[in-house]
């Protein structure tokens, strides 16, 4: 949602796009692990393991606030043109329609959301619910909602869960059980697993490998799948739709730029998780 704005906004103040897209992409990946519907994966982790809504946010929560303050202070370091103090052109006023019935529908629909979240309802069916209602309208044509969708992205997904329930049912990866015995070996292979085969169906290669009952596990799982996003082009799902908008307005993210900032946030993003989980278990 924010990456069109973005582009729009840089391009009127006459900035290069790519480092603002960048901390766009990074601070998605780092702020959504904050609550368990921050992200997919963190839904699955509240799902399979019985964290709390509440419980998930005491321990991450703040580890997210560390780490967004950590990418702030690489962006600044990494690229002088965000640390420019050149004054800039005003920005033109922009033409927007507010459909404010769409709007209180929404808002009414999250917070609905997150009293069922913080009330102990199921998750994914609470979210799945949701969704249902905000794409029931008829103030807005159907077509124009169903344009909207990244079906090239879907497509992709569903291959990877398709290739995933296979090497579930195959038992390709039941070597990782000896692999992930210890929390750093655990935030190892959930690290590299996230960037080959993407995050989502990582937790989901991962998660029946874990006892229910090992939270310190559970949140190492979530934090390495959702730092581990920084880290490639390929790593998360907010990556690929931040480089496709920006591809069709004419700019490249390219995988070298991506990682040229992504891989040290990355390193030191998950040593901070690491010894912050490690010293409060």
């Amino acid at each position: 949602m924010l990456a069109p704005l973005t582009l729009s906004l840089t391009r009127s103040l006459s900035l290069n796009p790519i480092p603002y897209l960048l901390a766009l992409a990074g601070g998605t990946n780092l702020g959504s692990l904050a609550t368990v519907s921050g992200n997919p994966q963190n839904i699955l982790v509240g799902s399979f393991s019985g964290i709390s809504y509440l419980e998930f946010s005491r321990f991450l929560a703040p580890i997210a606030v560390i780490c967004l303050v950590v990418q702030v202070a690489w962006l600044w370091l990494l690229d002088p043109q965000v640390r420019s103090c050149e004054s800039l052109p005003a920005v033109p006023q922009l033409r927007y329609l507010l459909f404010k019935p769409l709007l209180a529908k929404s808002l009414w629909v999250i917070a609905g959301l997150l009293v069922a979240f913080l009330g102990g309802l199921p998750l994914a069916e609470s979210a799945w619910i949701a969704a249902s209602i905000l794409l029931i309208t008829r103030r807005v044509k159907s077509e124009r909602i169903l344009q909207g969708v990244d079906w090239s992205l879907l497509v992709m997904f569903a291959g990877l869960f398709v290739v995933t329930k296979a090497t579930q049912q195959l038992g390709l990866l039941d070597y990782l059980t000896n692999s992930i015995a210890t929390p750093l070996s655990l935030l190892g292979v959930t690290v590299i697993l996230s960037n080959l085969i993407s995050n989502l169906p990582a937790v989901l290669v991962i998660q029946s490998l874990i006892p229910q009952t090992d939270t310190q596990a559970w949140l190492l799982l979530a934090a390495g799948s959702t730092l581990a996003g920084n880290l490639t082009l390929l790593g998360s799902v907010a990556n690929l739709i931040v480089a496709e908008v920006a591809r069709k307005s004419g700019y490249r993210l390219t995988f070298k730029e991506n990682f040229r900032f992504g891989f040290p946030l990355t390193l030191v993003t998950l040593a901070l998780v690491y010894a912050i989980l490690d010293w409060r278990f």
